[in-house]
């Protein structure tokens, strides 16, 4: 990014060039908050973060433009009205969807105090409808849609993002590229957000674990703490002593609900993150092999050829 965080205007978002990304104050005055925005031919894509101490007034504008939105709701609550489409309707952190409203009226409110962060992606509707139809059977019937400006939307059928996705978001603004190479970065993410996105939309949602509440809390915290112990993975035991869930059921729920035992998992996410670390290109070999809890550069090596089928060397090339 060349430039600091600055005032938004309309002005100043027209004049921006494509394949670069500036950072706004937002132009909400009645509480704290930033954007992100950058902008290719067919995308605008927007990441809003606001800060208030208890429910916002409600605020309203009307949609100007035919946009298609893919909206992911990173943190927070929202209460939206899109005028015809949806009347007051609760996002909650997780939260996701395809929305086309043209020309319509929309209300936003935050709920309740602290941080609320929203990711969008705005497309041009002969756009998506090409990538609709020239995909996605499943979706040809919304191609359809677009073709007649008829307003829809497709929210995800479970609550929740991917540790994937959550990766994608964490660490989309972090790259600072030309403008020829930006353009093409900011267009090749939008695409792969949209194919992990039509993914969950499609699937039909998964049977739920025949698993007690306050259990199915257990697990999901015991995926959390082994996702922030990557470089110090703690033992069955201690992950046990520390959900309060006793080492047979959470081998048994754990794999239960993710379809992989915690062993798996752990090495899983170690790999995944190593291969992050490679590509950003920062650190050695040997410095991500021990960063990530590995005695020997050689186990990482060999445990890295083992899941990817290239040596971790090889993509430093």
């Amino acid at each position: 990014m060349d430039e600091v965080v600055t005032e938004f205007s309309m002005e100043k978002l027209m004049t921006m060039p494509k394949g670069a990304w500036r950072e706004f104050n937002s132009p909400l005055k009645d509480r704290t908050g930033r954007m992100k925005i950058a902008l290719t031919d067919a995308f605008c894509i927007w990441e809003g973060t606001m800060v208030a101490d208890t429910d916002t007034a409600p605020w309203t504008h009307y949609n100007e433009k035919s946009v298609v939105e893919m909206n992911f709701l990173l943190e927070g609550h929202i209460l939206q009205t899109h005028e015809g489409l949806l009347d007051r309707y609760h996002y909650r952190k997780g939260h996701h969807n395809i929305l086309f409203n043209p020309y319509s009226m929309e209300t936003n409110q935050l709920l309740s105090r602290g941080t609320h962060r929203i990711f969008s992606v705005c497309v041009l509707p002969e756009k998506m409808m090409e990538l609709f139809a020239g995909y996605l059977e499943e979706m040809a019937p919304f191609a359809e849609k677009l073709a007649k400006g008829e307003p829809f939307v497709l929210h995800a059928p479970v609550q929740g993002l991917t540790n994937e996705l959550k990766y994608f978001f964490d660490s989309f603004w972090a790259r600072t590229l030309p403008l020829n190479v930006g353009r093409l970065y900011f267009e090749s993410r939008v695409m792969e957000l949209l194919a992990n996105q039509c993914q969950l939309l499609l699937e039909a949602p998964a049977r739920q674990p025949d698993i007690g509440k306050t259990d199915l809390e257990k697990i999901y915290h015991t995926r959390d703490i082994i996702l922030r112990n990557l470089c110090s993975p703690l033992s069955l035991a201690e992950l046990s002593r520390q959900v309060c869930l006793n080492e047979f059921k959470l081998k048994k729920y754990f794999r239960q609900v993710f379809g992989l035992s915690v062993f798996t998992l752990v090495q899983e996410e170690r790999l995944k993150r190593a291969k992050q670390l490679i590509f950003e290109g920062e650190k050695n070999i040997s410095a991500i092999a021990y960063e990530l809890g590995y005695a020997h550069t050689q186990h990482f090596q060999r445990a890295f050829k083992q899941r990817f089928g290239v040596t971790p060397g090889s993509l430093l090339k």
